[in-house]
């Protein structure tokens, strides 16, 4: 047995679509809420990083 969450998401609102699924799945898992937002937060850190590494480079490389 699986559960599973099927999702239809409109792309021109995805903050708010998003917060929207990580509600339900939140929902879904009472106990486990803290370590679930922990490991979100982790790879939401990482993709900020990686985009400013990204933005750092390419302004290096326009003002040369």
């Amino acid at each position: 047995m699986t559960h599973t969450l099927q999702v239809e998401m409109d792309l021109n609102k995805p903050v708010e679509e998003l917060t929207q699924v990580i509600s339900s799945v939140l929902s879904a898992h009472p106990q486990n809420q803290k370590e679930i937002l922990a490991a979100l937060d982790l790879e939401i850190g990482n993709a900020l990083a990686t985009i400013e590494i990204k933005e750092q480079k390419e302004t290096v490389e326009t003002s040369n």
